[in-house]
């Protein structure tokens, strides 16, 4: 026992003295729980029956399990004889183990400590009956008195050990919380139960500029700047009063009485009474924040404005799809309610049949950045609204976002509708007009032909009779003026045949486009100097007569310009077969112009309006390519013969 430095050590040698050179098969150590549990546990043991303890249950509760030695000496601090372990009914639950082990006695002692109180139990077992006599008794009572004694000295040696290091360890957080509080960043005060400061860290000099001892013993009240009425620090003591603590923001005044917005946490401290003995107080300055939040609230307030300014709708989602934000003509457009919207995917605001193209242009948008679509925005009551969309990628706090404008475009649908409608009027006037022409033309022609060609073939088949009916004198004297006036009428009837030519393209009919023009342009070519060629064939079918005299007319106006402006010596005609369509190509190499010099002159771009009017009149288009020098390029499309739109 003057060894031992722990209890479990002292428990132990105890059990092998007891064991060790004596009648003894058994000695435990136990320890008893305190309610519900009432369980005696064994803490210490030796001996050559050490297998009887293993899985033994034993309380000190009422109960079978407690009314064995163990339990009673527990309860009553008295020591339990027990001479006969296998005749005594109290020890039924336990005999059977007694007698597998050889035990037949058993003895057991409350070790006291000086002050009264039972420490622990010292049970004793021997494999004959009555094994402890009287001054065996004696001795065992000496050793209970000193083992208290022991165990008192050393639980008063552990209790001064943890003492000792608690103050240790007390003293290791006083010094580490002292660090922390002169090296916080926060601005920290320590005030007295009746708001008297004590204490302040560096960090409240940095912040407020007050020195300590400017601050000692002076109510926190220095830093009123203010800004807070009576109510303010009412509730604010009120919270402190009822829970002992109160966070929140507190415009304070510095030393150089500049304003300080500043978030600040009191804590009152109590002592083992509950009475409050101080309050700490931490500042933390921010009037950055506050005024960054303000210029956010700003911009926000700013960028709600725009949006609701736009006249269309304006609306922000994510990649999923999800509305982040949108303006009140999105919500009133639409006729959905701002929590609906929430739940709608962009989608949602169109029909079937146009989902796939508005899918495809976001895609573009967070792929390229930005994209425009056309599209029917429908409404909650089914409404079909053209609008005109523009959306582009907005990347913000590691996310990306599509904002995109939504403009009305009704009115430019009905406009341009009506526009249509007006370019088609003005088309079927076009070949109304055109096919006057035409009509006229054929009937001038005809009438040319029926009329003054054979006059002045009349009139010259009457010159030969007279010639011939004159007597040879007279024939001989009036021979120069019957040749002159010969000749007058056959230059008056090429004359005629030109102009019937232009008026109705002789073999149009008969031979077909390509031939016509071959004819036509080889006539001009004899009279202009230029050579040229004719490439491609005829398309079977053939062009509609309508068809057919436009192209023409448009090749002829061509020929027409060639011969006033080109100065070309080589001229190519092509009609060629592009898929549906039938292209018609007048080239030449000669002097060219400046299309944008010649956008400017009305009278030059004539020729050029007549070209399109008449390939528009057809359902075709006619484009002009030239350069300076480059010579110049006319190409009609026109729709191939057969096909829907050809005639």
């Amino acid at each position: 026992m003057v060894r031992a430095l722990r209890e479990d050590a002292l428990y132990k040698s105890v059990c092998e003295a007891l064991t060790t050179a004596t009648p003894f098969a058994l000695a435990t150590i136990s320890v008893a729980d305190a309610p519900p549990e009432r369980t005696i546990r064994v803490v210490a043991a030796a001996g050559k029956a050490l297998g009887y303890i293993d899985g033994l249950s034993v309380t000190w509760g009422d109960g079978p399990l407690g009314d064995g030695p163990a339990g009673r000496a527990w309860r009553s601090g008295q020591i339990q004889f027990n001479d006969d372990l296998h005749a005594d009914a109290r020890f039924s639950p336990w005999q059977e183990r007694a007698r597998a082990h050889g035990l037949r006695s058993s003895f057991v002692l409350p070790v006291s400590l000086p002050g009264g109180a039972v420490a622990v139990l010292l049970s004793v077992y021997s494999e004959r009956e009555a094994a402890v006599d009287e001054e065996q008794l004696m001795h065992f009572k000496l050793l209970g008195d000193d083992l208290g004694v022991c165990i008192e000295v050393l639980r008063s040696r552990a209790a001064l050990q943890a003492a000792l290091e608690h103050r240790e360890r007390q003293d290791r957080e006083l010094a580490v919380l002292q660090r922390t509080f002169e090296n916080s960043v926060a601005a920290v005060m320590v005030t007295d139960a009746d708001n008297r400061i004590e204490v302040i860290n560096d960090a409240f000099e940095t912040l407020f500029g007050y020195r300590r001892e400017d601050v000692v013993g002076r109510n926190p009240a220095l830093l009123a700047s203010g800004r807070h009425g009576d109510e303010y620090f009412q509730a604010m003591w009120s919270e402190l009063r009822a829970h002992g603590r109160w966070s929140g923001d507190i415009v304070n005044r510095g030393h150089d009485g500049r304003q300080i917005v500043c978030w600040l946490s009191i804590s009152a401290v109590r002592d083992i009474a509950q009475r409050v003995t101080h309050y700490i107080g931490s500042f933390r300055d921010i009037t950055e924040q506050i005024q960054s939040m303000e210029a956010l609230r700003r911009e926000q307030r700013f960028a709600n404005a725009i949006m609701e300014s736009m006249p269309g709708i304006v609306y922000f989602y994510d990649r999923t799809g999800r509305f982040r934000r949108w303006n009140r003509n999105f919500a009133e457009v639409s006729g959905y309610s701002a929590e609906q919207i929430e739940h709608m995917h962009p989608l949602d605001f169109f029909d079937a049949q146009h989902k796939q193209l508005l899918q495809a242009r976001i895609e573009s948008v967070f792929t390229n950045g930005r994209d425009s679509v056309e599209a029917p925005f429908l409404t909650k009551s089914g409404r079909a609204i053209p609008y005109l969309f523009t959306g582009q990628r907005l990347h913000y706090a590691g996310e990306d976002f599509l904002i995109g404008v939504g403009i009305d475009i009704s009115k430019r649908k009905a406009a341009e509708q009506a526009l249509d409608r007006q370019l088609e009027r003005l088309q079927s006037l076009s070949r109304q007009v055109l096919e006057i022409q035409e009509t006229e033309r054929n009937a001038l022609g005809r009438e040319l032909h029926d009329s003054v060609a054979q006059d002045i073939g009349a009139v010259g088949l009457n010159l030969t009779i007279l010639r011939s009916l004159l007597p040879e004198p007279l024939e001989a004297a009036l021979a120069q003026r019957l040749d002159d006036s010969q000749a007058l009428l056959e230059q008056a009837a090429q004359r005629l045949r030109d102009v019937m030519v232009e008026l109705r393209p002789p073999g149009l009919d008969e031979f077909g486009l390509l031939a016509a023009l071959g004819e036509h342009a080889r006539r001009v070519a004899r009279r202009s100097g230029f050579s040229v060629t004719i490439d491609g064939e005829e398309p079977e079918p053939r062009f509609a007569p309508v068809t057919a005299i436009a192209l023409f007319r448009i090749a002829q106006e061509a020929l027409n310009n060639i011969v006033k402006h080109a100065r070309a010596t080589q001229v190519l005609i092509r009609l060629s077969a592009a898929g549906e369509q039938m292209l018609l190509e007048v080239s030449d190499d000669g002097v060219g112009f400046d299309p944008a010099a010649r956008a400017g002159r009305i009278t030059a771009g004539m020729g050029m309006l007549t070209m399109a009017e008449r390939a528009e009149s057809i359902g075709g288009c006619c484009s002009v390519e030239a350069t300076p020098g480059g010579g110049t390029r006319v190409t009609v499309s026109a729709p191939r013969p057969g096909l829907p739109g050809s005639d």
